[in-house]
């Protein structure tokens, strides 16, 4: 028995309503990964940034082992330590966690609407967390 066009526009309709159903669970499943990856990338940024700040950007690391005579000129003589400097280690993890952060937040930007209040400002917190954060790596270092 063929169907009638009353059954084919509801079946059409109910096609159209289950498709739009799945794009919105998408979109919200979307908008919580994208504020947590935003909030997670943001305490990333901000470890390296605390790390850099109360080590002065000077974050020497040397053994107390091995010390080295070195003459500097004339009668002078000094002792010197091997080091590894990790502050561009600490700094470049700052960056590029909230560089990441501001990355993923423009793409959860255009959601914006779709997102649940918390999801939202959540983005948006750590958007401006990100801006900040970046601004004192490039002033104070």
């Amino acid at each position: 028995m063929p169907l009638t066009d009353e059954e084919l526009l509801v079946r059409l309709s109910a096609r159209k309503a289950s498709l739009s159903a799945r794009g919105e669970v998408r979109a919200r499943s979307y908008s919580r990964e994208a504020a947590i990856a935003c909030m997670v990338l943001c305490m990333v940024g901000l470890v390296g940034l605390m790390v850099c700040v109360v080590g002065n950007f000077n974050l020497q690391v040397a053994s107390s082992d091995s010390y080295e005579v070195t003459h500097i000129g004339g009668r002078t003589w000094a002792l010197v330590r091997p080091s590894y400097d990790l502050t561009t280690l600490f700094a470049g993890l700052g960056t590029a966690g909230f560089a990441s952060a501001l990355i993923i937040c423009g793409g959860a930007f255009g959601q914006i609407k779709r997102m649940p209040p918390g999801a939202a400002y959540a983005v948006g917190m750590s958007a401006v967390v990100s801006t900040v954060g970046l601004l004192v790596l490039a002033f104070v270092s």
